[in-house]
């Protein structure tokens, strides 16, 4: 899994949209951002619930960090090269859901 991954799966979620935040590259849906890509694009982060962001982050530092725990959501980094791309995928329908909502 890597940037480009992330960008073909953003394409398939409808009204996602490719911008931009602090100098690297977000994900939005009606203007209001749900992943974002790190400035070296190895890592992504999604904007899911806090309590499915503290679970993966436990389960394995290595590849999940959380970034922001604000209940009910929170912003967890995930390590692209070493996430399951199955769940990277699901992790970003759920960000895109949440805010789509």
């Amino acid at each position: 899994m890597d940037a480009a991954d992330v960008r073909r799966l953003v394409a398939e979620l409808p009204e996602a949209v490719e911008g931009a935040h602090h100098g690297h590259p977000d994900f939005r849906v009606r203007k209001k951002i749900f992943a974002t890509l790190s400035e070296r694009e190895d890592r992504a982060a999604v904007r899911i619930t806090a309590h499915e962001a503290r679970e993966l982050a436990n389960s394995d530092p290595r590849v999940y960090r959380l970034v922001s725990d604000r209940e009910p959501v929170a912003w967890l980094s995930v390590l692209l090269d070493a996430a399951d791309p199955q769940l990277v995928h699901d992790l970003l329908e759920e960000a895109w859901r949440l805010r789509a909502a």
